[in-house]
């Protein structure tokens, strides 16, 4: 059960599972909330979308829950892995009780910050996941907290997977690529959880623009034109290039300098995992959570102290002043980011989906 399969790194890892549990030998079936369909997945579609499209409302929403519970009544799946966002609490109880009935339910977390997932009150958020067979999160800190901040019992960390072979065919594509130097940032540009406001702010204060080295910001978002204004206000339009979302960013990924993140909170951003697959290291704000489960400075990037911009300007300086600290960076991304294959990550959740049968 998702969301979509579409703009988003929790929408990238969902599909990044499909293909993992289908080409493991399970029969899957996505279930989509909306219709937005972008990445590559495996399994059988049901676009609940698009499948309601006609419909308004209410209505709408009453449709979609309809289908879903009549799919899931009729195919008596063994398992249901819902990592879709769950942000209104009583809608999450009635789809647990009268959808998912009493089939066993895996809850993904996908984020640290635990509103989309969670209702702030700890009674009603133990009590919608305590039944749950499994609850998993993608960072180990972003376990800790909700288990310790709801008093749940289960709760176990699977780290998103990436699909090596996938995304080297991927970053071979022939793209434009800027042709002078630069740095990359990219994801849904909502300031208030992706912080590129601290990214502009940095970026003016380090020796990158005027050294020629640009940044490019992939993606597109709410707070695109507050960027661009931004940018503007700081004399830096010529150095800050612009494009918008793009299924495949993975040519950009590979010719970068290194790519950076700066968001207030994360779940376990993918960026940082696809930029290091692809030989490219991070400059990352240690957010809450999974900068500090992946980056290790000097070994693959930097991991500067959270919302400390002194320090985010000295370390954008210090990959493009000091050569051997750069290239010791980048010769370390692969290797360390090993652990997150799939072939490393499917075991983890075979051991949580036995067969039945």
């Amino acid at each position: 059960m998702v969301s979509s399969l579409g703009v988003g790194g929790a929408e990238r890892s969902s599909a990044i599972l499909s293909r993992m549990l289908t080409n493991s030998g399970y029969d899957v079936t996505i279930i989509s909330i909306l219709d937005d369909i972008v990445y590559d997945y495996k399994g059988n579609l049901v676009n609940l979308g698009l499948l309601t499209s006609s419909n308004k409302g209410l209505y709408k929403r009453w449709r979609k829950f309809i289908i879903s519970r009549k799919l899931l009544s009729k195919n008596k799946f063994d398992y249901i892995i819902d990592a879709a966002p769950r942000p209104w609490w009583l809608r999450q109880w009635f789809i647990n009780t009268f959808v998912y009935q009493k089939t066993d339910t895996v809850f993904v977390v996908h984020n640290y910050n635990l509103k989309s997932y969670f209702p702030d009150n700890k009674f009603l958020g133990n009590n919608l996941y305590k039944k749950a067979y499994q609850l998993v999160g993608v960072s180990k800190e972003s376990v800790h907290h909700f288990k310790e901040k709801y008093d749940l019992k289960k709760g176990k960390c699977i780290y998103n997977a990436f699909d090596e072979s996938h995304w080297n065919t991927l970053s071979d594509i022939k793209v434009e690529i800027p042709k002078d130097l630069y740095i990359l940032s990219y994801g849904r540009i909502l300031d208030e959880s992706k912080n590129y406001s601290f990214l502009i702010k940095t970026y003016a204060q380090s020796k990158l623009p005027e050294q020629g080295i640009k940044l490019l910001i992939i993606g597109d978002g709410l707070d695109k034109v507050k960027i661009k204004n931004l940018v503007t206000s700081y004399k830096l339009d010529d150095s800050v290039l612009f494009k918008g979302f793009t299924k495949n960013p993975f040519p950009y990924v590979k010719n970068a300098l290194f790519t950076t993140l700066t968001s207030n909170y994360e779940g376990f951003p993918m960026v940082l995992i696809e930029s290091l697959a692809m030989g490219t290291p991070v400059v990352s704000v240690d957010c809450k959570s999974g900068p500090s489960e992946v980056i290790v400075t000097g070994k693959n990037g930097i991991l500067v102290p959270f919302n400390n911009e002194q320090a985010y300007v000295e370390a954008l300086n210090r990959m493009v002043d000091d050569q051997h600290f750069y290239k010791q960076s980048k010769a370390g991304t692969i290797e360390s980011v090993s652990i997150f294959k799939i072939e490393n990550i499917i075991p983890q959740w075979q051991a949580i989906l036995p067969p039945k049968r």
